[in-house]
C-alpha cells in the first residue's frame, strides 16, 4: 500500500454499523462512533465503498457540534509490479523445492518398504538329495543391518517432512503477500472526515445511501382447529451486495421510495384572442450534418503489468487485468461548511480586462459574416461576465414561480458606457424538480412498493441481524401475533370437489398490512400457497388456510323434459340438482356451498326460472347464483338441492357463455 492509503485506515476510528433502513432498491446505513472530542477535533470515518450516495452523505452528533465535512475521492491502489516479480521468483523457488523434497520422500519411502520386506528364506535345493548345512555366521550382520538402515531411513524422512512443512508455511505467508500485492485492500471509495468541538465523550453518526440491498414480504399463516385461532407472522426475505457486511445490525425494513423527485404542476395564464396583422414569414431548414465516423480502436499492447497480473491470476490470486487505475492520490475533493451553510470549492481567477474584452467580441461579432442561428432548442449557455449587468424583465418572472432552464431571462449588457440588448437566453437556476430525462422507476409486482399500494410501512426486526453481502437472502422476522377466527368450509360443487378451507376476520390491530405471498399451515402440516392483499385497520378480509381433503361434495343434475303449446311448440326441461356433503368429523362444520343456474337475455323466446330451493337459498335472478350457509352436525350428511326450469322453442339448439360481472 502507499503510504497515504495506511495513513488513511490507520487513523480511522471503529464506527461499525448500527442500524439499516432497506428499502425496495437501495438502503439507509447508520453508521455510530463514540470519540473524545475537545475544542477542534478531525474525526475519520472508514472509508466507503463506490456504491454510496456522495450526495446523502450526514454526519449528525447530539451532544457535540459538527462544523465542517469533507468528502475525498479514494482511488485505488496501482498494482506494484516489481514488489510482485520478487515474491513470484520466491513462490517458484520454493515450489521447485517443494518438488525435490517430495520426490526425496518418495525414494526414502521406498526403500523402507524394500527394507520392511526382507524375511530369511531356506534355500531350495534338489529334493533327491541331502539339505544342504546352514552356516550361521552371517546372520547377526544380517539381522543388524535392516535395523539400522530403516532407522535412518525414517531419520530422513522426518527431515524430509520437516523440510517440506517448512517450506510449505513460507510459501503460504507468500502467497498472502501476492494476494495483498494483486488484490490490494483498499479500493475505489469515498474518505469522510468531520470536524466537530465539544467536550468529553461524544456519539457521531454516518448516515448514507447505498445500491443493491432490496427486499420482499412474505406470510406464514398457520391454523390451530382446536382452538379456531390462527397466527400470522410477517418476514422479510432480504439480500443486498453493496460490498460492505451488515454485522449485528438493526434492520427496518420500508415501503417508501427514497429521493422520489417530484415536481409540482402550474397553471398557465390562457389567453384567447385574434392577431391584428399577419405577415406570413418563411422558417429556415437547415441540413443535418453527419458526424465523423469514429476512428477505431487498436488492440492495446499488453506491458509487463499486464503479464505479472496473468501469473497472479495463474495462482488464483490475482484481480482482473487493466481492472485497476494507476492512480494513488487523493483526486476531487468536496467541503461543506457548516457555520455559514457554504460549499467551498476551488475557486478559479480569470485574468485580463473583462470590458476590452467584450468590447473585442463585440467588433468581431458585427464584422463576422452571416450565419444562420442555431435552432432555440439547442443555442449553448454562456457564462455572463464579471462587468455585465443581468436584470429580470420586470414581471417576467413572478416571485413564487418555479426556475428551470426553459424559462428566457433579459439580459442588458453594459460595453463602454452603452447599453447593447440581446435576446433572451435560458439561464441556469436551481430548481427542485427532476431532470428532463429523469422517469420515474418502475417497480415489479413483488416488490415492497407494489405490495404495500402506496402506504409507506416499516418494520423493525424482532432482533439484530447479520446480512453479509453477496451472501443469498436471510430471512428477517418482523411481525406476528394470534387472532381468534371463525373457519368454515367454501364449496363450489359445479366447479371443483375441492373444499376450500378460509377464515373470516377483521384486522384487530393498528397496523397496516402488507400483501405478499403466503404459506399456510393447518396444524403442523403444510396446506398450500396462497397471495395475500394489502389489509387496513379494522378492515374485513378473508385468509385462505388450504384444503380440506376430507370434505368431498356430490352433485347430481336430473332433467325432464316436456312440450308445451298448441299451434307451436315449445319445449321445457326441468333442472332438479342435488348437493350431498357428508362431515365426517367429531365436531359441527360451518360451510358454504355455492352453485348457479343459467340466465339468458333472450325474454321472448328463451326463458329461465328458479321454481324452488331447499333448504332456502340466496339467489340473485340477474347473475344466477346461489349460495347456501349452514352448520352440519358431527358426523352427518346435510343435502342441498334447487329446481329450475328453461324453457325453448322447439327444435332450437342453445348454446351457453360464461360472463364475468
Amino acid at each position: 500500500m502507499t503510504p497515504l492509503i495506511l495513513l488513511t485506515l490507520g487513523a480511522a476510528v471503529e464506527a461499525p454499523i448500527t442500524q439499516v433502513t432497506v428499502f425496495t432498491d437501495q438502503a439507509r446505513v447508520v453508521r455510530t462512533a463514540a470519540v473524545q472530542v475537545g475544542a477542534n477535533t478531525t474525526i475519520e470515518f472508514p472509508p466507503l465503498r463506490d456504491t454510496a450516495d456522495v450526495s446523502s452523505i450526514r454526519v449528525e452528533s447530539s451532544n457535540a457540534e459538527v462544523k465542517r465535512v469533507d468528502i475525498e475521492r479514494i482511488a485505488p491502489e496501482k498494482l506494484r509490479t516489481e514488489a510482485a516479480k520478487k515474491v513470484l521468483a520466491e513462490i517458484d523457488k520454493l515450489d521447485t523445492e517443494l518438488e525435490r523434497l517430495s520426490l526425496e520422500r518418495n525414494a526414502f519411502a521406498q526403500q523402507l518398504d524394500a527394507l520392511h520386506r526382507l524375511a530369511p528364506s531356506f534355500p531350495a535345493g534338489d529334493p533327491l538329495k541331502a539339505p544342504p548345512k546352514l552356516n550361521a555366521a552371517g546372520w547377526q550382520a544380517a539381522t543388524a543391518f535392516a535395523p539400522d538402515q530403516i532407522g535412518k531411513l525414517q531419520a530422513k524422512v522426518r527431515e524430509t517432512e520437516r523440510a517440506q512443512k517448512k517450506s510449505s508455511e513460507a510459501r503460504g505467508k507468500l502467497v498472502e503477500e501476492a494476494r495483498k500485492l494483486g488484490n490490494p485492500q483498499t479500493t475505489s471509495g469515498w474518505k469522510i472526515t468531520a470536524q466537530a468541538s465539544g467536550q468529553g465523550n461524544a456519539v457521531f453518526t454516518l448516515t448514507y445511501l447505498v445500491r443493491g440491498a432490496q427486499w420482499t414480504p412474505t406470510w406464514d399463516l398457520q391454523l390451530q382447529p382446536d382452538t379456531n385461532t390462527v397466527a400470522l407472522s410477517l418476514a422479510g426475505l432480504v439480500s443486498q451486495s453493496t460490498g460492505e457486511d451488515w454485522n449485528q445490525a438493526t434492520l427496518l425494513l420500508s415501503t417508501a421510495i427514497p429521493s422520489h423527485a417530484v415536481k409540482v404542476p402550474r397553471l398557465a395564464t390562457w389567453k384567447i384572442g385574434v392577431a391584428d396583422r399577419f405577415i406570413p414569414t418563411p422558417t429556415p431548414m437547415y441540413a443535418a450534418i453527419a458526424p465523423a465516423p469514429p476512428v477505431p480502436s487498436y488492440a492495446r499492447a499488453r506491458t509487463e503489468d499486464d503479464l505479472v497480473r496473468a501469473r497472479l491470476q495463474r495462482l488464483g490470486i490475482g484481480g482482473p487485468m487493466g481492472g485497476v487505475a494507476n492512480t494513488d492520490t487523493y483526486t476531487k475533493k468536496t467541503v461543506y461548511d457548516f457555520d455559514d451553510d457554504t460549499v467551498e470549492g476551488e475557486l478559479v481567477k480569470p485574468e485580463g480586462n473583462y470590458a476590452i474584452d467584450a468590447r473585442k467580441r463585440e467588433s468581431n461579432r458585427r464584422n463576422a459574416p452571416a450565419a444562420p442561428p442555431p435552432p432555440p432548442a439547442q443555442a449553448p449557455m454562456r457564462a455572463l461576465q464579471a462587468s455585465e449587468e443581468v436584470m429580470l424583465e420586470a414581471g417576467g418572472m413572478a416571485d413564487d414561480a418555479e426556475a428551470s432552464y426553459d424559462q428566457p431571462v433579459a439580459v442588458t449588457t453594459s460595453l463602454g458606457g452603452k447599453r447593447a440588448e440581446r435576446a433572451p437566453q435560458p439561464v441556469a437556476m436551481f430548481s427542485l424538480s427532476p431532470p428532463p430525462a429523469w422517469r420515474p422507476p418502475v417497480f415489479g409486482p413483488d416488490s415492497p412498493v407494489t405490495l404495500a399500494a402506496g402506504y409507506d410501512l416499516a418494520f423493525t426486526s424482532l432482533q439484530k441481524e447479520t446480512i453479509p453481502s453477496n451472501g443469498g437472502v436471510r430471512r428477517v422476522a418482523l411481525w406476528s401475533a394470534q387472532w381468534p377466527v371463525t373457519v368454515e368450509r367454501k364449496l363450489f360443487p359445479a366447479l371443483t370437489t375441492d373444499s376450500f378451507l378460509v377464515a373470516e376476520l377483521k384486522n384487530p390491530s393498528q397496523q397496516v398490512l402488507p400483501g405478499g405471498p403466503a404459506q399456510l399451515y393447518v396444524g403442523a402440516d403444510p396446506a398450500g400457497t396462497a397471495r395475500l392483499k394489502l389489509v387496513s385497520p379494522g378492515e374485513s378480509f378473508t385468509l385462505p388456510l388450504g384444503i380440506d381433503r376430507a370434505l368431498k361434495p356430490v352433485r347430481n343434475v336430473q332433467l325432464v323434459e316436456a312440450e308445451k303449446g298448441v299451434f307451436s311448440k315449445d319445449e321445457i326441461g326441468t333442472y332438479v340438482v342435488t348437493i350431498e356433503l357428508a362431515n365426517p368429523y367429531k365436531a359441527p362444520i360451518a360451510v358454504r356451498v355455492l352453485d348457479q343456474f343459467p340466465v339468458t337475455d333472450q325474454v321472448k323466446d328463451v326463458e329461465t326460472k328458479l321454481l324452488e330451493t331447499k333448504p332456502t337459498a340466496v339467489s340473485d335472478a340477474k347473475k344466477g347464483s346461489l349460495e347456501w350457509r349452514v352448520t352440519i352436525a358431527p358426523q352427518s350428511k346435510q343435502v342441498f338441492s334447487f329446481t329450475y326450469t328453461l324453457k325453448r322453442p322447439k327444435g332450437w339448439k342453445l348454446q351457453q357463455q360464461e360472463v364475468v360481472r
